[in-house]
């Protein structure tokens, strides 16, 4: 349960994980840009296939930070 201190700690690796997630998507999203700006179709498909990956755990991550604030209201 959260403390007058903050979030407890189950709910601070949910939002660490989640943070890490949306770093990865902008580093993704700023290399499909750079592939793009070069030309590089190929590349930026790669990269644009790994952000959706990335997106999908990344929502899973959110519902589960959800669920768990929802569930012990921290």
């Amino acid at each position: 349960m959260a403390t007058a201190k903050g979030p407890c700690a189950h709910q601070q690796e949910l939002i660490e994980v989640v943070r890490k997630h949306l770093a990865r998507i902008a580093e993704l999203s700023r290399e499909t840009a750079e592939a793009l700006a070069a030309g590089e179709m190929g590349r930026a498909m790669e990269f644009d296939k790994e952000i959706e990956l990335e997106l999908g755990e990344k929502e899973r991550d959110m519902g589960a930070l959800h669920e768990h604030k929802k569930e012990h209201g921290c």
